[in-house]
This record gives structure tokens, C-alpha cells and sequence, in this order.
């Protein structure tokens, strides 16, 4: 006769949601979680760390659903008799106060972790502006010892030309002595005054410095320069924590758009789709915005450019204007950079802010801080900083993707959203 194991219910239960488990999945150290449980407490945390245990993952887990453990949850499920309804008050409360001491627990938790990364700011900053004070110092020590060089080089010039000055002054003075002695003696030929050099063509030249300074200064703005692109680079790397899933909203789309079926990329086509009217498509731009909006909190997600030679990518408001024309500025609702057809990148301000980039991007970063009020552009390549618009965020932001027009057999390309925020 076959017996029956029966497990505690503590095994079927979710730690974060305290229900039986929907698609459990197990993380490295051998806990399991709902996976939309786990997906919104990382999402709501800066570090990638077990809810359990704690144990921080370096890299994010490529997550997937444990089907044994989700087999046994659902047989549990089924097997469960309902609880009378007189039984509900007390559990419930006693869930209730589970949960808020739970949440004390993780607010403390992630109060030390937002301690830690204080202090390792703080320690970064100091490092890295003791850095640039040395280069500078350094720098203007330099400077001064180039100048002073200088100077002593010039005295001695001076010093030179002061003596064969002399020297001849002295000729001079001894061939006068002798021209008026000759001349008492009745000499009747005058001698020929001796060579002496031109100095007409002497100068001295009275600021021999100009430039020295700003090279100098240049030669440590070249310092900076490199200190912050290393930074840049450090600071997608955290960024990139915040990656979130994005899927264009094929509604939105401009009627030339074509949007693949897995709501990933956009292109601009030569004929109008077969689409229906709505009020949220925009009909005379072609722009397509993200199901997706944000109202709070950090959000990160990278796009394909490749070699298009026009595209705009940003974040725009919920309640822009969708028909008609209109200008690209965060006056409007629009947080966006853009490369225009002549090659020129712009942050879309008002007016336009044109834009020096040492390397074409192929992939674009974006990162969102609704809360602290930024929008930033990385290349993703190069790791580099592009530009950050700042503002006070109000309503519900989409991002907003462009393609732009086809020229030709030009630009035919298709914009691609290339991040995704958990692996299943």
C-alpha cells in the first residue's frame, strides 16, 4: 500500500508573499520565491540579494520556474480544505502583523545597506578629488618652475647682451680717446669708426608667458576629462540594476511604424499600416511610446541604434499631445536626445543643446530617477556620460521612441529594445 508524505504547510509557502507558491523559483543559495514576488523586491532594492538569507548576488540569477516545486504547491493547493469563514479574523491579523514586522526588518536592512553606500560615496569622492587637487597641484608647480625657468633664461639674456653692450662701449670709449688725440696731432685723415653689431634688431620681449597658464590647465582638464569618463563607466555599471522590461505600445504607433509582434522593435516603412484610429496614436510624428509608464522610483533599459542616420529617444509624459505638430522640449513633455539627419546629435531643449560626441553610440542607455528629477544618456559602448536633463517630474512617464524617416533606401533600420529585466 503506498503511503502518503505529507509536508508542513511552512514548505509550500512563499517567504514575500506568505501564499503558496505561483511559478516558484529558486535562487542560487537554494530558496524559493514566487517569481513576481522576487522580480518586485529586487526591482524595489538596489542590491540583487536573497530575501531569506541575504546573501548578495554579485550578478543577477537567470531565474526559472522550478516545475517540481510548483507541481507539489498546486497539488497542495487543491488538497486544502477551506477554512471557515469564523476562522478568517485571527489569521489575518496575525498575517497582518507578520508583514509589518517583516517590513520593519527590510527597511532596517536596506537603511544599512543605503548607510554603505554613503560612506563608499563619500570615500570615492574623497579619493577622487584628492586625485585631481595633486594632479592640479602638480600641475601648477610646473608651471611655476617653467616660468621662473623662463625668467632666469631671460635674465641671462639680458645679462649677455648688458656685456657685449659694455664691451663695445668701451671700444667705443677708447676709440674716441684716440680719434682726439689724433686730432690734436693734426691728423688729417679721421680712422673709420670699428664694426660694431646692429642692435636695432635686438629686442627683449617684455611677456614671454602668454599661454602658459591655460596650457597648463588644459593638460588638467584632459585629467578631469578622463576621470570622468572612468566614473561614467562606473556609474552605468550601477545603473544597470535598474533595468526594467519595456514593450513598445502598438496603439501609440505613427501609422508609417511598423511594430514587431514582440512589441521590441520599430521601424519607419514606405506605406501606412492597417491600423485603427485611437486617440493615443500619433498621427502627424512619428513617435510610438512604451506600454510601460513610471511615476516613481529608478528605471533603466538600452536601444539598438546601429548605423541609423535619424532617431529620438527619451521619456515623455502621459498626457502629451498626440496629434497635430509640435516642438520636442520638456516645456511640452519631452525628454529626449536625437540624431539628426546631418549627423549632429542634440539634446532636445529649448532651444536645442548641440551636442560633441568623440564616438557614434550603436547602443544607447537611458536612465530614468523619476524621484530625484533626471533623465540620463550613456553610450553604452564606451560607457561615457551624454547628457542628463533635470527637472520636477509630475505625471506618468513613457519612454518615447522615434525612428525616424526613411531617406531613400537610407534609415530603413529598425530602433531595438535590447534590455529585459528578469531571465526566465
Amino acid at each position: 500500500m503506498a503511503s502518503t508524505i505529507v509536508l508542513p504547510e511552512k514548505h509550500f509557502l512563499c517567504y514575500l508573499c506568505k501564499g503558496v507558491f505561483t511559478n516558484p523559483v529558486t535562487t542560487p543559495c537554494g530558496h524559493s520565491f514566487c517569481l513576481t514576488c522576487l522580480c518586485q523586491f529586487w526591482s524595489q532594492h538596489q542590491s540583487r540579494y536573497c530575501p531569506d538569507c541575504r546573501r548578495v548576488f554579485t550578478d543577477r540569477p537567470d531565474l526559472s520556474v522550478n516545475h517540481i516545486l510548483a507541481e507539489v504547491a498546486n497539488n497542495y493547493k487543491k488538497n486544502q480544505p477551506p477554512k471557515p469563514p469564523d476562522d478568517e479574523t485571527v489569521p489575518n491579523v496575525e498575517q497582518m502583523i507578520r508583514e509589518r514586522l517583516q517590513k520593519m526588518e527590510r527597511l532596517k536592512y536596506c537603511l544599512e545597506l543605503q548607510k554603505s553606500s554613503f560612506l563608499r560615496e563619500v570615500r570615492e569622492s574623497q579619493k577622487t578629488f584628492s586625485a585631481l587637487v595633486n594632479a592640479m597641484e602638480k600641475s601648477h608647480k610646473a608651471v611655476v618652475a617653467m616660468i621662473e625657468d623662463k625668467q632666469k633664461e631671460e635674465e641671462k639674456k639680458v645679462e649677455m647682451f648688458m656685456k657685449d653692450i659694455e664691451r663695445e662701449l668701451d671700444e667705443l670709449r677708447k676709440e674716441t680717446v684716440e680719434t682726439k688725440r689724433d686730432q690734436d696731432e693734426d691728423t688729417k685723415e679721421a680712422p673709420s669708426p670699428p664694426e660694431m653689431k646692429d642692435w636695432s634688431n635686438v629686442t627683449i620681449e617684455t611677456d614671454p608667458c602668454i599661454g602658459v597658464t591655460r596650457r597648463a590647465l588644459c593638460d588638467v582638464l584632459e585629467k578631469i576629462n578622463m576621470e570622468v569618463n572612468r566614473l561614467s563607466k562606473a556609474e552605468l555599471k550601477r545603473i544597470e540594476k535598474y533595468t526594467v522590461d519595456v514593450n513598445l505600445s502598438a496603439k501609440t504607433a505613427y501609422p508609417f511604424l511598423s511594430v514587431s509582434d514582440d512589441r521590441k522593435q520599430v521601424r519607419y516603412t514606405d506605406k501606412v499600416q492597417e491600423v485603427p484610429d485611437h486617440p493615443k496614436r500619433f498621427n502627424r510624428v512619428p513617435n510610438v511610446l512604451a506600454k510601460e509608464s513610471y511615476i516613481s522610483g529608478r528605471s533603466y533599459w538600452e536601444v539598438e541604434v546601429g548605423e541609423k542616420t535619424e532617431w529620438n529617444l527619451g521619456v515623455a509624459r502621459h498626457t502629451i499631445n498626440r496629434k497635430g505638430k509640435f516642438t520636442v522640449c520638456p516645456s511640452n513633455g519631452f525628454w529626449t536626445l536625437s540624431l539628426k539627419p546631418g549627423g549632429q546629435y542634440v539634446a532636445n531643449t529649448s532651444p536645442v543643446t548641440l551636442l560633441a560626441l568623440e564616438h557614434r553610440p550603436e547602443r544607447l542607455g537611458i536612465f530614468l530617477d523619476y524621484n530625484g528629477g533626471r533623465v540620463s544618456f550613456y553610450c553604452v559602448e564606451s560607457g561615457v556620460h551624454i547628457y542628463t536633463f533635470t527637472d520636477n517630474f509630475t505625471d506618468r512617464l513613457h519612454p518615447l521612441f522615434s525612428p525616424g524617416r526613411l531617406y531613400g533606401d537610407k534609415n530603413a533600420a529598425p530602433l531595438m529594445i535590447t534590455s529585459s529585466f528578469c531571465s526566465i
